[in-house]
């Protein structure tokens, strides 16, 4: 039996290679004589993720990021350090713009203007003393970060890297198995009775599993696997699983309306129906082979005599639709574990980029907060005269640009702040009492090595990480290692304070100037939503299906992951899903109306495009037109 319990392995291997990088960082900063070299150590524990994909994909972000924060601060700076309030509130719009920007653009692409945002603010302040070295200190504060980016990024690279595809794989396969579990509740036989093998509330989860796995896969590009050369069949799959969850959502609604209509007329099974379940059942026992998918059954036309008719129909083209995509899905995870399988060209790519979701209103108030709080922290430095207020002004960009994205960022920002002065008083026992006796490198990284490697192993914590980061920034900003030693406790005190001050100050305008919590971020985009169902009402001309039902599918998983995450179950978040199946019918009957035939006396082809065609009584409805690059089994309007 191991000494070392196995969860422990990956955590500690982790814990070790950052450990290693930020001293790598440290050494190289000392050996070339940067001024600051405490930046690249820090930077080293920022950038650091158990993923090397994830490690490597924002790498080359950051460094354009600092760059062009670096490129504004020299531009500024010697030209307004005469009047020190035009020039704060200059960097606070700086600050607050480039924030505004970077919430727009939802991609690993927004760290670029975020960086550039607070890295600005970061030289700027401490250079205002010093107008004329700011040059030197853009230049030292880009090479500092620039090599911590690059230690963390070659040592979790180079050294036993983790694949993002192992925790995807198993994530991705885990989803499966619930949305097959949902599709068994939804066919299983009313006479075998018991409970449904998924709550609601387990319906929720899924949800929110789609979007992590989302945000998973955008590290794929920049993994060390085989999967980075199938990134298009792994969009093709989460855009086939996050259309899964409003096709099930429907598929199970509608069997509920048959039960209910059932009842309440007195009918008996209808054999079409449960040849179709019972074949399904089947196929789930099976394991679900991509390649013996259950054919249902669906007509091109119907003509509905009962209201019971139209229910069955409607489920019928629904479970082929969901069969489908759950075919594609299982053949798609089966390619990105065994490349050498066969894959459908429909599965190589995507059908279109998705459009994401851009809440402009959200962006504004965040990038509005952030300036007012910056200004309001430069105007109690200036106008006091407080010697280190300068690095108040620079966390309080920070800690107003790190966490705005959040319904809301109040807790987070705390507990971030709190880690931070957490790591303060450690950092004051080592520089006061145990680095004075220390003679060389080798000897300090000795005794700074226990409590880093402590904190480093509780960064891959889903709850702790973020603590622990912060808790490193503060033990490593605390300490201030640079080529001289000069310890002053007046100085360490009046630094450090200015921290404190930057949570207060980025806390309460973050909260007295944004709307918060989850029920108004769930009402903010269902507004969206339905503004977006109007539009496709109302367009003269049939949507594009891939730029309509992708910004849908953005929109989904925003939705379900509050929906997820709400646990009062909120009902404008329960709607959600029908909501998008309302969006997805749209763009098929647009397309379904614009191809419909004619009548003889209609006045014109775009008049007969521009109404519904009405069919006469008794006549065959249209029910599964194709739109140009969608399968009817994919996606179609129902009765």
């Amino acid at each position: 039996m191991s000494l070392i319990p196995s969860r422990w392995v990956q955590p500690a291997l982790f814990s070790v290679k950052t450990v290693a990088a930020a001293f790598l960082a440290l050494w190289i900063g000392l050996w070339v004589g940067l001024p600051f070299p405490f930046w690249a150590m820090t930077t080293a524990f920022i950038v650091s993720n158990p993923l090397a994909g994830a490690t490597r994909s924002k790498a080359i972000y950051r460094v354009v990021g600092t760059f062009l924060g670096a490129v504004f601060a020299v531009a500024v700076v010697p030209v307004l350090v005469d009047t020190p309030m035009i020039l704060s509130s200059v960097l606070a719009l700086w600050v607050g713009g480039c924030l505004t920007v970077s919430l727009l653009d939802r991609s690993a692409r927004s760290y670029t203007l975020m960086l550039a945002g607070y890295t600005a603010a970061i030289i700027a302040f401490p250079s205002v003393n010093q107008p004329y070295a700011v040059f030197d200190t853009a230049v030292a504060r880009v090479t500092e970060i620039t090599l911590g980016i690059v230690a963390a990024t070659l040592t979790h690279s180079l050294f036993l890297p983790q694949s993002v595809a192992v925790p995807l794989g198993a994530r991705l396969e885990r989803w499966l198995a619930d949305a097959h579990a949902w599709l068994t509740d939804c066919v299983r036989d009313p006479a075998e009775g018991g409970a449904p093998r998924r709550t609601p509330r387990e319906q929720q989860q899924l949800a929110v599993d789609v979007v992590d796995c989302a945000l998973m896969a955008i590290h794929v590009p920049y993994d060390t696997s085989h999967w980075r050369e199938a990134t298009g069949t792994l969009r093709a799959l989460l855009e086939r699983m996050i259309l899964l969850l409003p096709l099930l959502s429907g598929l199970s609604d509608r069997r509920g309306a048959i039960a209910s209509c059932d009842l309440a007329e007195h009918r008996g099974d209808d054999p079409e129906l449960e040849a179709a379940q019972a074949a399904t059942r089947a196929w789930i026992d099976a394991g679900c082979p991509a390649l013996a998918r259950p054919v249902i059954a669906v007509p091109e036309s119907i003509r509905p005599e009962t209201w019971h008719d139209l229910l069955v129909t409607s489920y019928r083209v629904r479970l082929a639709q969901v069969v489908t995509l759950l075919a594609d899905c299982r053949q798609a995870l089966d390619h990105l574990r065994d490349p050498h399988l066969p894959l459908p060209a429909t599965l190589r790519s995507p059908r279109a980029a998705l459009r994401l979701h851009q809440d402009l209103g959200h962006a504004l108030m965040a990038g509005f907060a952030a300036t007012v709080a910056v200004i309001a922290c430069c105007a109690l430095w200036i106008y006091s005269g407080w010697a280190d207020g300068a690095g108040a002004a620079a966390m309080t960009a920070v800690f107003c640009c790190l966490f705005a994205a959040m319904d809301n960022p109040i807790p987070v920002i705390l507990r971030f702040g709190l880690a931070i002065c957490a790591g303060v008083p450690l950092a004051g026992i080592y520089l006061f009492e145990v680095l004075p006796y220390v003679q060389d490198f080798a000897a300090m990284a000795l005794v700074m090595a226990p409590p880093l490697l402590l904190i480093a192993a509780f960064i891959p914590h889903p709850r702790l990480g973020g603590q622990a980061t912060a808790m490193a920034m503060g033990f490593c900003s605390a300490l201030a290692i640079q080529e001289s030693f000069h310890p002053d406790f007046e100085r360490f005190v009046n630094s450090n304070l200015g921290q404190v001050l930057a949570v207060v100050l980025a806390a309460g305008f973050t909260a007295g100037l944004r709307n918060l919590g989850t029920d108004v971020a769930i009402a903010r985009l269902l507004r969206a939503l339905q503004r977006d169902l109007v539009r496709l009402s109302t367009a003269a001309t049939p949507p594009d299906p891939g730029q309509a039902l992708g910004r849908v599918i953005d929109q989904t998983a925003l939705l379900t992951q509050r929906l997820g995450a709400d646990p009062a179950g909120s009902l404008a978040a329960q709607a959600a899903l029908r909501e998008v199946r309302l969006a997805i019918n749209l763009v098929a009957i647009q397309h379904a109306r614009a191809a419909a035939p004619c009548a003889s006396n209609a006045p014109s082809p775009a008049c007969c495009a521009r109404r519904p065609a009405i069919s006469a009584p008794g006549a065959p409805m249209p029910c599964r037109r194709p739109m140009p690059g969608y399968s009817t089994a994919s996606i179609a309007p129902c009765a």
